[in-house]
């Protein structure tokens, strides 16, 4: 269908840049015999990399589910637009923890390294790099984020089980953001507190845990980009 070239086209220059990025992000991490990728350069490319799955998952949406499903919802459409701003920073700190294996700074929880504000988490030398470099600093925002959007998100559960209009497909997907940030701070708890346990060439327990929970990162986005499709203004108009 003509209505489809556009999506198509733009899937396949998300995927193209995508992949210059990733042979960048390899190539400038080659040193000798040592390959060692900046945590920064890791964390533009998985951004990319849930720009391009985000990109798919709405396509597939707009292919799948039917126009009498989705529900004119301003209210919520900006609760979810809020959230996924606030959760797509939330990934890119993520990406920085493994990038700098920040886990194993503070292998401790509810406190970090006993502390709820933790010695070293600004050093005014570092300025704003702080943000970036330091694994302090990427801890603690990382886990007050996670609250944060914990918080949100059952404020904005309940937003959505009042709203009056919701249709099946509404409801149903509204139930998804709540149950995977719920095991997506489990799955955080359970990373930092097998983080000291790591052996190097060895998969373990930690290791389990932390692909466990970018996974889990990512559905807990595309739910919530499921839910922006479901509250837009219902169009009588070709796939855009």
């Amino acid at each position: 269908k003509p209505a489809m070239i556009r999506p198509l086209l733009i899937l396949f220059l998300l995927g193209a840049l995508q992949g210059v990025i990733g042979w960048i992000m390899v190539a400038s991490g080659l040193t000798g015999d040592a390959v060692y990728v900046k945590p920064t350069r890791l964390a533009l490319h998985f951004v990319f990399a849930l720009v391009l799955i985000a990109y798919a998952f709405w396509f597939a949406l707009q292919l799948r589910v039917p126009e009498k499903e989705r529900a004119k919802a301003p209210g919520l459409q900006s609760w979810t637009g809020w959230l996924i701003a606030i959760v797509i920073i939330q990934l890119v700190f993520g990406a920085l923890m493994a990038g700098h294996k920040a886990a194993t700074a503070a292998p401790t929880w509810p406190d970090i390294n006993g502390s709820w504000v933790p010695a070293g988490l600004w050093q005014p030398e570092h300025g704003v790099h702080n943000l970036i470099d330091n694994k302090i600093t990427i801890h603690f925002i990382h886990r007050g984020l996670a609250y944060l959007i914990l918080v949100l998100v059952i404020f904005y559960t309940v937003k959505i089980f009042r709203f009056n209009t919701a249709g099946r497909v509404l409801k149903q997907a509204g139930k998804m953001p709540l149950l995977l940030v719920c095991i997506q701070v489990i799955l955080g708890i359970l990373s930092l507190l097998t983080s000291n346990q790591i052996v190097p060439n060895r998969w373990g327990a930690f290791e389990w845990m932390a692909q466990l929970h970018q996974v889990t990162g990512m559905l807990f986005l595309l739910s919530l980009v499921a839910m922006l499709y479901l509250t837009r203004k219902p169009i009588n108009a070709q796939l855009s």
